[in-house]
């Protein structure tokens, strides 16, 4: 064996352990690539890959539009190689109980078509590597390892949590990349689909983090230097503004001079500051940026008819406050802000950057 190339979207430490003694002896030869940003592979499947000694990559696509996802082994040697590809992770589940599907092709490299086929897997990699570097990166220690996890890029199998897409944990410095720049063709839109009442056992009830998405009630298109507090020539710094941004509501588009402060936010406490003419509410929001749950919040919206006039219709405003510090980042220039209601009357309204 010359080459060896591993590819995982998933990993955990089960089953890079399931595959650890027939890797160990090959390990120098050995590349690895693993998604991260997904909600499932862990800090201790990448340390065990370490220790191991392969050469290591992290491929986060810094959004969750897209996930890193092929699953492929591929050993090349001077005359033959073996590909062993299909849907099936690094993980226990992956490789001993779900139900998964693969093929374990045997191939000769004096074959023209066989070398083809081997070349553009390790040529595609490769690519991987060169033309997106700040996407797929190299690992190269623990406690790289753990700065990654404190990003909330890996999870971490002490402390498990309901299996999701999305990461958890405070935004790091690389949370806010740029998504990786590949085609993207978007899904169809689909009606959003009223939430199910949750289940309710004989104790209270506990929230856990991710939070739980309820209803779509707003989107923002192509978010731009001002919502982010990125402009300091603002008039409105460190406010979002709840502006039309052409959304509909059953066919209609909203008027966002009453829509925010009546309907989506009526369930707050209102309160008219008379010094400022305003009225004001606290607002509960769970804060997504780029598939890594940041955390939670507790903000405060402004409401007034008057601002029509000179902020171009936008009459209610979100205050990021204590939220700043993760939305203040050039990466987030350009994506889509979604809002969405409570999953339920205990849980907090949720604000997805992506």
């Amino acid at each position: 064996m010359t080459e060896l190339l591993l590819s995982s979207a998933f990993a955990n430490a089960a089953g890079v352990g399931a595959v650890s003694a027939v890797l160990a002896p090959v390990a120098g030869q050995c590349q690895a690539f693993i998604g991260v940003r997904n909600g499932s592979t862990t800090a201790q499947a990448l340390a065990a890959l370490l220790r191991l000694g392969v050469t290591l990559y992290g491929v986060d696509t810094a959004t969750r539009s897209r996930i890193f996802h092929p699953k492929l082994f591929l050993a090349k040697g001077n005359a033959r190689a073996r590909a062993v590809i299909g849907s099936a992770n690094l993980t226990h589940a992956g490789l001993f109980n779900n139900i998964e599907a693969g093929a374990d092709l045997e191939l000769d490299l004096n074959s023209q078509s066989d070398n083809d086929f081997v070349d553009s897997f390790l040529n595609g990699f490769q690519d991987l590597v060169a033309n997106h570097p700040v996407h797929c990166f190299p690992i190269i220690s623990g406690r790289q390892i753990i700065d990654l996890m404190r990003q909330g890029l890996l999870e971490d199998e002490r402390n498990p949590k309901t299996q999701t897409a999305y990461g958890a944990g405070k935004q790091g410095p690389q949370t806010s990349k740029l998504p990786i720049s590949l085609p993207l063709t978007p899904a169809p839109k689909k009606k959003p689909r009223k939430p199910k009442p949750p289940i309710m056992g004989g104790g209270a009830l506990t929230v856990f983090a991710p939070p739980t998405f309820g209803q779509l009630v707003w989107v923002k298109p192509s978010l731009p230097f001002s919502d982010l507090q990125l402009n300091q020539s603002s008039n409105v710094p460190g406010v979002l503004r709840l502006t039309q941004a052409g959304y509909q509501v059953n066919g209609q588009t909203i008027d966002q001079k009453t829509y925010f402060r009546n309907q989506v936010f009526s369930q707050l406490i209102w309160v008219y500051d008379a010094a400022k003419q305003k009225d004001v509410a606290g607002v509960p929001i769970s804060l997504i940026i780029a598939g890594v749950y940041v955390g939670d919040f507790d903000l405060s919206l402004s409401h007034k008819p008057t601002w029509a006039a000179g902020q171009g219709n936008y009459t209610t405003g979100l205050h990021w406050a204590s939220a700043t510090s993760h939305i203040k980042q050039p990466g987030l220039v350009g994506r889509s802000l979604r809002l969405y209601q409570p999953f339920n009357p205990q849980a907090r309204f949720v604000i997805e950057i992506n």
